[in-house]
Parts: structure tokens; sequence; C-alpha cells
């Protein structure tokens, strides 16, 4: 029997690039098309893993930012041929509210610079859920894996202390948020993908782990000093509610303090620490 196709699109990208690694280590058919291919309109894509966006420079390239989360998904939606998409979207759109059920009530403002994302993000929801297409989203939390440029929090913080020996955290020990390792991201992302399951579910931990927690294990693991600025402020994200998903796969990601080691061990081998 033939394997399923599985395109994923934003496959050089982060989460893409892990994502293609594990469809073809399960003999999947994977296509991984490069960016602007018109082939993508012209050939059948099987299911779909629509991965393209921007992440830490979407301030600075607002014009793009809309195009990779909307636009794109837009001709896709209307002249594709396809058999399910899957859109990653980010639980970052919970920000400033307390509730992150799927079914929360979402809180933006088009005046701020920062929920340009956030909107951005929410379009291309509504484009999925009610373009009537099969069509599903998956909201994913903050993934640790390796990158090729430190473009996440953590990065960051791994590559000031890489070039100094110690990183100075602008954020208090007790400020928290939802981690969960790209390779527990990669598989419910699939699950999802080729399930006829619909709708909106979260991918993440579940529990927020503190900066006190990155920095306990960075200055084990890696031996940098841990600094925290005078002036940190402090931000408590809540922890993202992943019972939708958990009751429907049953897919329980790994602890913060069992994936985080060893996520610092695969960096440390990977940059020659």
């Amino acid at each position: 029997m033939k394997a399923a196709r599985v395109t994923v699109l934003g496959g050089t990208g982060f989460i893409g690039r892990h994502l293609a690694a594990a469809l073809r280590g399960r003999g999947m058919d994977v296509y991984v098309p490069s960016r602007g291919d018109d082939a993508v309109l012209a050939r059948p894509l099987g299911h779909v893993v629509y991965a393209i966006g921007l992440t830490s420079d979407f301030r600075t390239r607002p014009l793009d930012t809309v195009e990779a989360h909307v636009c794109v998904l837009r001709e896709l939606l209307a002249r594709a041929d396809f058999d399910s998409l899957t859109y990653l979207s980010s639980t970052r759109v919970y920000a400033g509210g307390g509730d992150t059920r799927e079914t929360a009530r979402l809180h933006v403002d088009p005046s701020a610079p920062g929920d340009l994302y956030n909107l951005s993000k929410l379009m291309g929801e509504s484009l999925c859920l009610h373009g009537g297409r099969p069509a599903k989203v998956a909201r994913l939390s903050n993934v640790v894996g390796l990158r090729d440029t430190p473009d996440s929090f953590i990065d960051q913080l791994l590559d000031e202390g890489a070039r100094h020996g110690v990183i100075r955290l602008r954020t208090t020990l007790d400020s928290r948020k939802d981690y969960i390792h790209v390779d527990d991201a990669v598989a419910q992302i699939l699950a999802l993908a080729l399930s006829d399951e619909a709708g909106i579910f979260n991918i993440a931990q579940g529990a927020g782990a503190s900066n006190g927690q990155v920095a306990q294990w960075i200055a084990r693991k890696l031996g940098y000093r841990i600094e925290v600025c005078d002036a940190a402020a402090r931000w408590d994200f809540p922890d993202i509610d992943v019972g939708r998903f958990q009751s429907r796969f049953g897919m329980p990601p790994r602890p913060f303090d069992d994936a985080f080691p060893l996520y610092l061990d695969q960096y440390r081998q990977h940059k020659g620490i």
C-alpha cells in the first residue's frame, strides 16, 4: 500500500525541517516545495502542514508577516488540491487573558505593534475554520530545539552564554512560560495532521517552567553564570490547557525537567561546547 503524501510548507524553517525529517523517518511520501513554487497549485498535495511563518522579525516586516500567515494560505484554500490542511498557529494568541482553552475569547489590540502577529495568525485560523475546506489549527507553545539562528528566548540566552560566559536575565527568576521539546511537538502535530479531527488544538507542555528552572539547568549543564538585571520585569504566562488534545490522542509530552537537559546535551554537542 502506497504511503500517504504529506506536504510540508515552510519545510526549511525550524518546525518544518523537523516535521519533514520525522516524516521521512517514518517512510512517508514527503513533498517540501521551495518558497514561491507554483507547483503547489498544480499537483495533489495529500495532507498539508502549513508551517510558513515569521516569528522574531514580525515587527519589522509587517507586510511579509501577513503574506506568510494569511495571503499564501488564502491561495491554497481557494485553489490547491489537498486532502487536509493543518495550520500551525501559536499560543501567543492567549496573551492578555487567563483562559487558555481553545474556546477562550481572545484579546487583541490593532493599535499595539506586537499584536500584528496575533491578528495575522487569528486571521489564518479563521480562514481555515470557515473557508469551506478540510482544515484544522494547531496552536504551538514555545518549542525548544536546535535552530539555525537564535530567534527564541532560550536560544538567545544560550547564544549570550556562549559569547560571554554569563547570561543576564531581563525578566525575573519566577517568570514562567510553557515549553515543549520539538520532538514531542512534531509527534503531536503529525498525529493531528493525519487524523480526521477538526477545529483548534493546543500543542504544549501544559505546565509552565520558570526562568529559575531554565537558569538552573543551563548553569548545571553548560557552566554559564546567571545574573538577573536590577530592573528585571516579571511576566507570568498562564499554563496552556492541553485537555482537548490529550483526550483525543493521549500523547503527553515529557516534563520540562526531563526534556530540557536532553536538549542542552544536544545543543552542547551541536555547538562543540
